[in-house]
């Protein structure tokens, strides 16, 4: 028999952790001392205690170490599944840190440039109320965009560059509810066949100029506050931003937001008319 320590120094678990591991019911030592309550193990647990040391070193908590150390015929499909959540991890621990170091760069740079005429299959989401939230957001006009791209699909569209989402209000409900419009754009010629599906729609949208501003990161609150504040606060000669105009797109490195521009110019048949 193998007292405690003797035990540990050969397997390389602590006292303590054998002590826990015990509680668990995962590793029972041979026997207890009634009075003493000290432990003593056999050789032949050493083989399972090198096996729980393997599984914890893998990242596996206790629950699922009990599984396979009792059924090693569960392995390959319980392993398998912990690499794909080890690398879906390392993959988003990845995408913080470069988040990270891009915040810790960024420096607010507005640009202005042409905006191109474009044809775009169009839809709106749900409405959003208080209950609102960029996560929820994303997936959901990310679930639509591919909607919309599967609709361009079935009537031989190519689809013409990035998707983008824009803000667009429920009429009558102030700025308490709201909706997000999403529009992939594509190379469409003539009336579409089959017909388009209900409440999808075909739009065109003019050329013009606008100002845009990458912000790094997935959207938040915060960031949309932050880059409107820097393209309604950039001033270009005889031309304002029209907030009616505003659009995002995601990019793997952040978020840009758009926004066009129009003339200060008053057509003066107006003001006369």
């Amino acid at each position: 028999m193998l007292p405690i320590g003797t035990f540990s120094q050969l397997t390389g678990l602590s006292a303590k952790a054998l002590r826990h591991y015990h509680s668990q019911g995962l590793l029972v030592p041979a026997r207890v001392d009634a009075d003493t309550q000290f432990r003593w193990y056999t050789v032949d647990q050493i083989g399972r205690a090198g096996r729980i040391l393997a599984l914890r070193r893998a990242g596996l908590d206790l629950p699922r170490i009990r599984r396979l150390v009792d059924d090693p015929g569960l392995a390959p499909e319980v392993l398998r599944r912990h690499a794909e959540d080890l690398r879906r991890e390392r993959s988003e621990q990845d995408r913080a840190l470069a988040e990270a170091s891009a915040a810790l760069a960024w420096e607010p740079e507005v640009g202005v440039r042409a905006r191109r005429a474009r044809t775009a299959v169009t839809a709106v989401t749900a409405e959003y109320g208080e209950d609102y939230d960029t996560d929820r957001m994303r997936a959901d006009t990310s679930a639509l965009a591919d909607v919309l791209g599967g609709v361009a699909h079935e009537r031989g569209w190519d689809v013409d560059g990035r998707w983008w989402r824009s803000p667009e209000p429920v009429a009558g409900s102030g700025a308490s509810r709201m909706c997000v419009r999403v529009c992939v754009p594509v190379a469409a010629a003539g009336a579409p066949s089959p017909p388009l599906p209900g409440g999808v729609g075909l739009v065109e949208y003019g050329e013009g100029t606008e100002s845009y501003l990458l912000v790094p990161g997935p959207e938040t609150l915060g960031g949309l506050t932050l880059a409107l504040s820097h393209l309604f606060g950039h001033r270009v000669d005889g031309m304002f931003a029209d907030v009616g105009t505003l659009r995002q797109v995601d990019y793997d490195s952040g978020v840009e937001f758009a926004v066009g521009l129009r003339p200060l110019e008053t057509d003066r048949s107006v003001l006369d008319g």
